[in-house]
């Protein structure tokens, strides 16, 4: 059992101390992924809150198919596409950055430690949608095929060839940017 299948099983037997352990372990995370989807660090924190509290209130049967991060990731996946959808039918779309990113520059240092991969990372915004998904959950979060998979709903050929393209697109991004990506 991985680590946070144990957590969240501790958490639906009444140990409130596991549910602060999972948001300790995997909120900057989700608020980096999140972003990626809807491009507002606001928006993206108060989509992880939503994430969690899906988890606190429902208390979900976790089935262990696959690990508690993908489950986890699939559901903040969902919730970001549930805003963009809402965000979609709006006349004001609040998908506009108001003068964040110096909020997303701060998780970008929590979540991201060298000075590459800020400058990876800052690539992968570039290629954006699912490319730049495929690679933060593969790259990133270490995920597997499968795992990236059942969090994009893909097949794992879906993936590997989604994160071939991924690669081709960011390398195009970083040769323009005269990046040395051969250090990876």
């Amino acid at each position: 059992m991985d680590n946070g299948a144990d957590l969240y099983r501790r958490f639906r037997e009444g140990e409130q101390e596991a549910f602060t352990e999972i948001v300790e372990q995997y909120g900057h995370h989700l608020i980096f992924f999140i972003n990626g989807f809807v491009g507002n660090i606001t928006v993206s924190e108060d989509l992880m809150e939503e994430t969690f509290c899906h988890l606190i209130f429902r208390k979900p049967k976790f089935n262990e198919l696959s690990s508690f991060k993908t489950y986890l990731f699939s559901i903040a996946k969902n919730k970001a596409f549930e805003y963009r959808r809402k965000a979609a039918r709006d006349v004001y779309s609040p998908l506009e950055n108001h003068g964040e990113r110096e909020d997303e520059k701060q998780l970008e240092d929590i979540v991201i430690k060298s000075e590459q991969n800020k400058q990876l990372y800052s690539a992968i915004r570039k290629i954006g949608g699912e490319y730049a998904a495929v690679i933060h959950l593969l790259y990133f979060e270490d995920m597997s095929y499968k795992s990236a998979g059942k969090v994009l709903g893909k097949s794992e050929k879906q993936i590997s060839n989604l994160a071939y393209r991924a690669k081709q697109a960011l390398k195009k991004i970083m040769e323009k940017e005269n990046f040395n990506y051969e250090d990876y």
